[in-house]
């Protein structure tokens, strides 16, 4: 895979221990699972840092280090790579490793309906070629290069989501990444902690193809934002766009609600039916579907894989709770995820009440109580029954909702606990319940208590 001058020619690295000639087989960072044989990077984590396990990995048979700072390796075998930024290293080194390959790398970005996109469209190619694609969210600083890090020559195309929560994010994603395809989402209020505005998060986010000189770049028409770009796109991008309401090249027509939950629509003269009631995720399936004709996978095939799509668990999953329904988009959350969330709850047909437990909204900065407190207001126009927010900052949303609705029923709660509690008093059984708030506010186990109530 690498040796250790290849290593640091990647990295501008310097060999400060052990012998020049060696050849690793792999790349690990985490001390736990690395094998004999691997090269180990001594990532800093925000709770672990690598330069403390050195001792151990050497103990596993790792033979090359990449480290920035001196450490003890207890073996003068062990070659020792000294660079300036580990978590650089690792990303200089995925760029070299993917630039040996001519495998089309795809990469999705937006504020919100990456990953489910990123998964729609693994699948559509999946139909014909071999997809290599990160996992779950890797899609970070340290996933992306470790995800190009496992190309092979069987792999026909990569496909990447690429996150961003502050400037320089996607700039940097990109060069390691180098896409051939650029997808993107949409563009709204996201991490607004460090990219101020949406003008701020368009900027960000459009850095995907700031080292395409000729590509191929895949955005919603019905995005004002993206729209604005692709007129104003440079020479050289090609630009496909796909959309609902404004024309555009990879369009859904005729979209109807089948059985109280399941979309329906049609394109390219092929009849899908999403496993969802959410109006976000048919434009997840024109992003796939338009990657997937671009990659001249047949229409029936695209048609097919979005048919048969298990949505990932967090991301708008729909589950039978008793005789109603759980729609578990617990993972993460930002206005632009939850305006999607309140049309998924006022898509769903039950015989009971609508419950949409939200909690707080992190990485917003100076605007996060307005932002609560619309969508609060959101809330109180919706087909809400039941308000319940979890969070010192969603009782902005609660107070906004009672105060433009007199007739929803609203609980502020300052946990999860208090959540749980209220929805034990409240649900029966025909109630739909939509969950949904940032990661660090853990609203999964709002959604594991509902699994595991009486008659779920």
């Amino acid at each position: 895979m690498f040796t250790v001058e290849q290593v640091i020619e990647a990295t501008g690295g310097k060999l400060i221990g052990g012998p020049a000639k060696r050849a690793v087989r792999g790349v690990s960072i985490d001390s736990r699972i690395v094998a004999k044989g691997q090269m180990f990077i001594a990532v800093k984590g925000e709770i672990f840092d690598g330069h403390d396990f050195i001792i151990d990995v050497v103990e596993k048979g790792v033979r090359v280090v990449v480290v920035h700072k001196p450490v003890k390796t207890g073996s003068e075998k062990v070659s020792v790579i000294l660079v300036k930024d580990t978590t650089r290293a690792l990303g200089d080194l995925a760029r070299a490793f993917r630039l040996r390959f001519k495998t089309p790398v795809i990469a999705v970005t937006g504020s919100a309906g990456k990953t489910t996109t990123k998964e729609m469209i693994a699948a559509v190619l999946a139909r014909k070629y071999k997809v290599l694609k990160n996992e779950g969210t890797q899609n970070n600083h340290i996933g992306v290069p470790l995800t190009l890090l496992k190309l092979k020559r069987g792999h026909q195309i990569t496909v990447l989501e690429c996150g961003s929560n502050q400037p320089g994010d996607i700039p940097w994603l990109t060069d390691v990444a180098r896409p051939d395809v650029a997808v993107f989402t949409n563009v709204g209020e996201s991490h607004l902690e460090k990219l101020k505005t949406t003008a701020g998060v368009l900027k960000e986010k459009w850095a995907l193809v700031s080292p395409m000189r000729r590509g191929q770049v895949i955005l919603n028409a019905d995005d004002p934002l993206l729209a604005g770009q692709a007129r104003r796109a440079r020479k050289g991008l090609k630009v496909t766009t796909y959309g609902i309401d404004h024309q555009a090249k990879v369009m859904a027509k005729n979209i109807t609600l089948k059985g109280g939950r399941c979309l329906q629509f049609t394109w390219g003269g092929k009849t899908i039916k999403l496993n969802s009631c959410g109006i976000n995720n048919v434009y997840n399936s024109l992003a796939a579907a338009a990657c997937g004709s671009l990659f001249r996978v047949p229409a029936a095939a695209i048609a097919s894989a979005l048919g048969r799509f298990e949505f990932p668990q967090g991301r708008g999953q729909i589950l039978r709770l008793g005789r109603g329904w759980l729609v578990d988009d617990a993972y993460n959350a930002n206005p632009v995820s939850m305006r999607g969330a309140l049309q998924t709850l006022d898509a769903l047909e039950v015989a009971g009440k609508k419950i949409f437990v939200a909690a707080d909204m992190l990485e917003l900065g100076g605007r996060a109580r307005s932002l609560h407190r619309a969508i609060g207001e959101a809330a109180a126009a919706s087909s809400t029954d039941v308000l319940i927010t979890v969070g010192g900052l969603a009782r902005f949303m609660a107070d906004e909702a009672r105060r433009c609705n007199k007739d929803i029923r609203v609980f502020a709660c300052k946990d999860v606990e208090g959540a749980q509690q209220h929805l034990a008093r409240i649900l029966n059984n025909g109630d739909a319940v939509l969950v949904k708030g940032s990661r660090r506010m853990k609203m999964e186990q709002v959604v594991d208590f509902l699994l595991a109530s009486p008659g779920s």
